[in-house]
């Protein structure tokens, strides 16, 4: 009997554990930042933020990872420094639950400015730029 018991509780209890694993998962979106900038520029990492906050530095020639719960979201980035500035440019979106999304880093030469940005770029876009990138697991 207390085998039976013990069962049924050791059941209910992985059950609840799984049921809310999975959904923290559903509820989160993947979110690609992708660089590739050529040379310009390729001796410095850049620095992406999500919600103004530094979520990592990024390197020429690579690419980063990053689950993010789903909703609305700003995305940028910049040269230096680990707190955004006030005229970096901002890239909104809202994540859907499940899905992914790719942002590319953008870099444009100036002939007295150089702007720095992300844009959303297509899954097909991004295959074949992810094919010419490293992972950067690191994210520091």
């Amino acid at each position: 009997m207390k085998l039976i018991l013990l069962s049924i509780f050791l059941l209910t209890v992985t059950s609840f554990a799984f049921a809310q694993t999975s959904d923290s998962v559903a509820s989160k979106s993947k979110v690609y930042f992708l660089r590739n900038t050529g040379y310009i520029g390729s001796a410095a990492a850049f620095k992406t933020f999500i919600d103004d906050q530094f979520l990592c530095r990024l390197n020429n020639k690579r690419y980063t990872v990053h689950e993010v719960p789903s909703g609305k979201h700003t995305f940028s980035v910049q040269f230096g420094g680990t707190t955004l500035k006030e005229k970096a440019e901002r890239f909104e979106l809202t994540l859907e639950p499940g899905k992914i999304y790719y942002l590319r880093v953008v870099f444009k030469n100036g002939a007295f400015v150089n702007n720095v940005y992300c844009e959303e770029i297509t899954e097909n876009t991004a295959k074949n730029e992810i094919a010419l990138l490293k992972e950067d697991t690191k994210c520091e």
